[in-house]
């Protein structure tokens, strides 16, 4: 008996699965890149913003571009590296009303239902 059939189901089974997973590939790389541009497009307005501010602060005699450089190294210094960026480490937070430990996100304390002081701004 003649099951030629079933090789050819199997093949052709296996090649619409690679055509979706090659399709699937292909979405997500299209919305890697979108999401690439829109992080590219927000980094090049917040270069925009902070060259105005530091302009401002410049015509307005707050400090000057070298004034601002020892500043920004004196910001980067402040979580414990030289490293060009800021990453403040934040660990749990303990409740004022309660005293119990919550998360680093937490704006309410999950035990009482406190509001946990805010956390610094950035």
């Amino acid at each position: 008996m003649y099951y030629g059939w079933i090789d050819s189901y199997y093949s052709h089974r296996s090649s619409v699965q690679a055509a979706h997973s090659a399709s699937d590939a292909n979405n997500a790389a299209r919305r890697a890149e979108n999401a690439l541009a829109r992080l590219e497009d927000a980094l090049d307005r917040q270069a925009l913003i902070i060259r105005t501010l530091l302009t401002a602060c410049e015509k307005a005699g707050i400090f000057n571009e070298d004034q601002f450089r020892e500043l920004v190294t004196e910001v980067d210094l402040s979580d414990g590296r030289l490293d060009g960026k800021y990453k403040p480490q934040q660990g749990p937070q303990g409740c004022p009303n309660c005293g119990k430990t919550n998360g680093k996100r937490a704006m309410k304390c999950m035990y009482c239902g406190a509001v946990l002081e805010p956390r610094d701004i950035m």
